[in-house]
C-alpha cells in the first residue's frame, strides 16, 4: 500500500510527462537584447499550461528536503526534479549571450527573477522612446 503526504499530491505532474525535445514547438522564440515581451508572453503561456507558474514566481516554496528522522522527503526530490526541467526550459529558450548572464544561478526561479528585473527596465525604456518618438 503506497502513501503519499498532500504536499505530494498539490505538486504539478505534467512537466515530468513531457518530453523536453518536444518544447521547441512551444517555444519557438529564443530571448534577446530586444525581444523580451514577447519572450515573455509565449513562456509564460507555457507555464500557465503546465501549472508551473508558481515556481518561477516564488510561490511554489520547496518543501524541506528531510523529514524530522532525517531521511529524504519524496516531495522535495519531485519539487527539485520539476524545478530544474523547468530551469533547462528556460536555458534552452535563450540566446547564448543572454544565457551567458544567467550562468551560475540555479533554480527557474532565479532565473526568471534576474531576466524580469534586467530585461522589464529595459523594456520599460523602450516604449517610453517609442512613445517619445510618436509624439
Amino acid at each position: 500500500m503506497s502513501s503519499s503526504t498532500s504536499s505530494d499530491s498539490s505538486l504539478p505532474q505534467a512537466i515530468i510527462q513531457t518530453p523536453i525535445a518536444n518544447i521547441h514547438h512551444f517555444l519557438s522564440i529564443k530571448l534577446n537584447a530586444s525581444n523580451y515581451l514577447i519572450w515573455r508572453s509565449q513562456f509564460l503561456a507555457l507555464l500557465r499550461d503546465y501549472d508551473l507558474l508558481s515556481y518561477v514566481d516564488g510561490t511554489a516554496q520547496p518543501p524541506p528536503t528531510q523529514f524530522d528522522d532525517g531521511s529524504s522527503n519524496p516531495a522535495y526530490i519531485l519539487w527539485h526534479k520539476q524545478d530544474q526541467l523547468l530551469l533547462s526550459w528556460l536555458l534552452s529558450s535563450l540566446t547564448e549571450s543572454v544565457h551567458a548572464q544567467v550562468v551560475g544561478l540555479e533554480s527557474s526561479h532565479d532565473v526568471w527573477q534576474y531576466l524580469s528585473s534586467d530585461f522589464s527596465s529595459q523594456s520599460q525604456a523602450r516604449i517610453m522612446q517609442l512613445r517619445l518618438s510618436l509624439h
